[in-house]
């Protein structure tokens, strides 16, 4: 599989390759930007290109259900749900900070994300760069074990997300990603190290296609690697994305290391996002 799906996306790269970016870009500053790779600030469970705008507030509600293969008793997995919350600021233009909190492992994330670079008719990409911290709150019994250390619920990821609109339809990304357990069982890595790879279609002004799949460079124990599938839908100030992945989490940490599902077995998880961007 892994091979396939870099084959298609050379592939696709090489089909619009040719076609005029004149159309996509609009002039600031002096010089043309490329603007619109993403809907929305993730692709489906990973970052993308887009952050919250400078002195703009954005709310997302995430949702995880559980497998479809549960059947019918469990509503094909809706009667067990996962949320997290968070909460985007843009401090400057090319600096948003971010702040979330999910149920699973009630574990607490902070984030930076930077625009390095933007595509332009100077420069072929976007490059932006993301750092985040994430904290799982330890439990009562957790915190009254003799040997607790709260080191040992932290953990942090680091990302490049590297992105090209080829066409008015069609944006690519590459996400070579960092992460770093400050405690692991034994036999197993601090350090973990992955390739993602992303995929935009717009099929109408307010709808599009979405597509990721992380690779890890090395064999985990009790994880597998990711596939998502989805897609946007603009309404207003509300972006609504549905999506199926093998992995239930929803930050770094917990889709890249606690993705156990197969898609070839149907451990699928349902789901969507909502944003909601505030200004004043």
């Amino acid at each position: 599989m892994n091979k396939c799906l870099i084959l298609l996306f050379v592939f696709l790269s090489q089909l619009v390759n040719a076609q005029d970016l004149l159309s996509l870009l609009n002039e600031e500053e002096g010089k043309v930007v490329t603007t619109s790779l993403f809907k929305d600030t993730r692709i489906v469970n990973a970052q993308s290109t887009v952050q919250t705008a400078k002195g703009e507030f954005k709310f997302l509600i995430q949702h995880r259900f559980g497998t479809i293969n549960q059947g019918a008793y469990s509503l094909w997995g809706l009667d067990d749900s996962k949320v997290r919350m968070g909460f985007e600021y843009g401090h400057t233009e090319k600096i948003a900070l971010g702040l979330g909190r999910s149920s699973d492992q009630k574990e607490y994330d902070f984030s930076v994300k930077y625009i390095a670079l933007q595509q332009s008719n100077e420069f072929p990409f976007q490059l932006s760069a993301y750092v985040a911290l994430f904290a799982i709150h330890p439990s009562e019994n957790q915190r009254a074990q003799a040997d607790f250390d709260f080191l040992n619920f932290l953990s942090n990821s680091n990302q490049l997300i590297i992105a090209r609109k080829f066409s008015s339809d069609l944006t690519l990304a590459i996400l070579p990603t960092h992460l770093h357990l400050n405690i692991v069982e034994s036999g197993q890595k601090n350090e973990s190290f992955f390739l993602g790879l992303g995929v935009r279609y717009k099929i109408t002004k307010r709808v599009s296609i979405n597509a990721e799949y992380f690779y890890a460079f090395e064999e985990l124990e009790n994880s597998t690697n990711v596939l998502s599938l989805g897609f946007d839908i603009e309404t207003g100030g509300h972006v609504f994305s549905l999506h199926l992945s093998n992995s239930r989490g929803m930050n770094e940490r917990a889709f890249l290391r606690d993705t156990k599902g197969e898609w070839s077995e149907g451990d699928i998880y349902f789901g969507f996002n909502i944003s909601r961007s505030f200004s004043w």
